[in-house]
């Protein structure tokens, strides 16, 4: 790790910072705890007229800075005062002349909006990006990106570093000691197949996967309708991998029809527990076997209301990644080697 009994390859000093307001702090606080050092000081002050300041307290010239901050979903004003204070707390870090800014924000805003549906509809995957580097940041670092392709959507944006989590679920699932001959991996939506396929693959089933194929009405703010399955899942239990659990909607969806099927036990899983809107209430109306959600996004309000629900912690993985990214290591090769 950065702060480890190891010689840091990079000559610039290593500096952590975390949301100056406290937002969804815990998250850079474990990743401080696992690299052996503590997150930097910062303030952050309101004012009665809506506005505020966010900036760090020590010199950070010539030093290599790091912010996690992972915005809040569920409210435009929340999640816009979010992307405010980082971008605040960005061009402070900026002006104190460090040697490079990364920002850690596991779940990236608008990263569904890339690509229009509608006549008109702007490419939005790119705007949290831009605000950040012209605030100052010189990269991004996400977790499964929704789109991979839309890192490098805008050629004049900063890096955008997409990490890998397959791991994190092929661990979960693994943990379980299933006989995995009886599971089916079943993709949500088509667009999921190849990820779903890669997972079968790791996991030694390679054809055992089912795909729904759905219609999702662009009139229509998360709504989806599932058409068909593809595939016979009947006598199987199933495992419905996604990247992003919003309302939970279409994963209610895939859980019926596939009960339709005679499908078993069915587990649902994702990266990133956004759980807007009727999220909670969605989860619970089914019988999950079980629900595995990643600690990116900040639900402990609603962790203890979701039914059988597991945490796959993240940041022992975020904190591998930020030690690569400091010491000039490859962070791809964390994938490969099953971290």
């Amino acid at each position: 790790m950065v702060h480890s009994s190891e010689q840091s390859l990079n000559p610039y000093p290593f500096k952590l910072f975390g949301s100056p307001s406290g937002t969804n702090l815990f998250l850079a606080k474990e990743v401080a705890q696992l690299l052996n050092t503590e997150l930097d000081g910062s303030v952050y002050k309101e004012f009665s007229d809506g506005s505020f300041i966010a900036h760090h307290t020590e010199s950070i010239r010539d030093c290599d800075v790091y912010l996690i901050l992972q915005p809040r979903f569920g409210s435009k004003e929340a999640l816009s005062y979010d992307l405010d204070e980082c971008e605040s707390m960005v061009y402070a870090l900026k002006q104190g002349e460090p040697n490079r800014i990364t920002v850690v924000m596991p779940c990236l805003p608008y990263a569904r909006q890339d690509k229009p549906s509608n006549y008109r509809e702007p490419i939005l995957v790119q705007k949290v990006p831009m605000r950040l580097q012209m605030a100052g940041a010189d990269r991004i670092v996400v977790l499964r990106l929704h789109n991979p392709s839309s890192y490098n959507a805008h050629p004049l944006t900063i890096p955008i570093v997409n990490v890998d989590t397959s791991n994190l679920l092929i661990n979960q699932i693994k943990s379980k000691n299933f006989n995995l001959e009886e599971f089916k991996i079943v993709a949500p939506d088509l667009g999921a197949a190849p990820s779903c396929r890669k997972l079968a693959q790791a996991l030694g089933i390679p054809s055992n996967i089912v795909m729904i194929n759905k219609f999702r009405d662009p009139k229509s703010v998360n709504h989806s309708e599932v058409m068909e399955v593809i595939g016979d899942p009947a006598g199987y239990h199933s495992i419905i991998p996604d990247d992003l659990a919003d309302t939970c909607g279409t994963a209610v969806k895939t859980f019926k029809v596939l009960k339709e099927r005679g499908v078993k036990d069915v587990y649902f899983t994702a990266v990133h527990g956004v759980l807007t809107g009727k999220a909670v209430e969605n989860l619970n109306s089914v019988d999950f076997k079980e629900v595995w959600f990643s600690d990116t996004c900040d639900f402990s309000g609603k962790q203890k209301l979701i039914k059988n629900l597991v945490i796959m912690p993240t940041a022992k993985l975020i904190a591998k990644v930020v030690d690569n990214l400091h010491n000039g290591k490859s962070v791809t090769d964390l994938s490969k080697n099953g971290d």
